[in-house]
């Protein structure tokens, strides 16, 4: 699990001691290593809206960790609220350098609106998608083999039911789904299966409601009036101890 937690929170900590991610202007010249390998990389011909692949056919893999922060229970309406601090983890093999070349330079802190990101979506109680550009995109951290971190933070609201073969614990199973938010790139854009973490602190502070456990299974959603999706199934179980 060590390994796990330093996996996801080791870039973002680097990303942190780093300077905000500046606009790239390709005509201004700075005294400045890393702001020249960002207009060495960006400004020759590269493209964030195309997806970087060495040909059409070829996948994009998509390693997700979804970790569970702050929550809320609607007990009179069944849903849980809360927030997911995704962490994604790519290659985009047009964005590495040669770090000898560049003051042996490794890490680069980027604005996520300067690059190719995966689209994804949050389907929450309501069958609502909830796309990933609205949650909150902080700066992306590039590695010098062109891997690529992020660490969108997205709301959403899961329907709960009632599970009582956990009595005498009051226990609710709260449901949302993850998807491949473009559909005609489902192959394309590869998400792989969901790794989802709880953090030590899953109470909520107010009450008693406990997360107890979280998962992750792909699965196929139906939705009423439209076609089934392939999606990743998130559960939680949330429990009230007296």
């Amino acid at each position: 699990m060590a390994n796990i937690m330093s996996f996801i929170y080791l870039p973002l900590l680097v990303a942190f001691f780093f300077d905000s991610a500046s606009s790239i202007n390709c005509d201004k010249k700075r005294d400045n290593v890393q702001y020249t390998i960002k207009q060495h990389l960006f400004c020759n011909g590269y493209d964030p809206k195309i997806r970087p692949a060495k040909s059409e056919f070829d996948s994009i893999n998509i390693t997700t960790y979804a970790v569970l922060y702050s929550f809320d229970i609607s007990e009179y309406r069944s849903v849980m609220s809360f927030q997911v601090n995704y962490y994604m983890r790519w290659q985009d093999s047009s964005l590495a350098w040669n770090a000898s070349d560049w003051s042996n330079i490794t890490t680069l802190n980027i604005n996520n609106d300067e690059i190719w990101s995966p689209q994804f979506e949050n389907i929450n109680s309501d069958y609502e998608g909830q796309p990933s550009v609205s949650c909150l995109n902080p700066d992306c951290l590039l590695r010098v083999n062109g891997y690529v971190s992020c660490s969108p933070v997205c709301r959403i609201s899961a329907k709960c039911s009632s599970d009582y073969s956990r009595w005498p614990f009051n226990t609710l199973v709260c449901r949302m789904w993850f998807t491949n938010r473009d559909k005609e790139l489902v192959d394309e854009v590869n998400f792989l299966p969901v790794i989802t973490y709880l953090p030590s602190n899953r109470h909520l502070p107010t009450t008693k409601w406990c997360v107890t456990s979280i998962s992750s299974n792909k699965t196929q959603l139906i939705i009423p009036g439209a076609t089934s999706r392939t999606v990743e199934d998130h559960t939680c179980f949330v429990s009230f101890f007296t």
